[in-house]
């Protein structure tokens, strides 16, 4: 079972509660790409990421996203397929652009 040792941590009731959960995490640099693998390895349901941003060489050093294999590819489908990869069951939800008031 992929998720065992979270379960064991934190019971049935709870880790189903992570599979039902909705995250969002906005930005996918140096923290939220972080933040967004630890979510999907966690067992969360559903994430949704928003960034409008592609990988740079000046990434290599600090992000998950970053490699030379997706240097100028979008952040978001990058981390999607990763999250993907981690969690196939996992429903991620790519936006590829900045949150603002106007476009929430």
């Amino acid at each position: 079972m992929p998720f065992s040792r979270t379960v064991s941590l934190v019971g049935e009731e709870k880790f189903r509660k992570l599979s039902a959960a909705k995250v969002a995490v906005f930005g996918l640099g140096g923290v939220g790409s972080y933040a967004a693998e630890a979510l999907a390895r966690s067992g969360v349901g559903t994430i949704a990421l928003f960034d409008a941003d592609t990988v740079s060489p000046s990434n290599l050093n600090r992000q998950l996203v970053a490699l030379h294999s997706t240097i100028g590819r979008s952040k978001v489908s990058v981390m999607r397929e990763r999250i993907l990869d981690i969690n196939p069951a996992c429903n991620v939800r790519a936006h590829e652009v900045f949150y603002l008031p106007e476009n929430a």
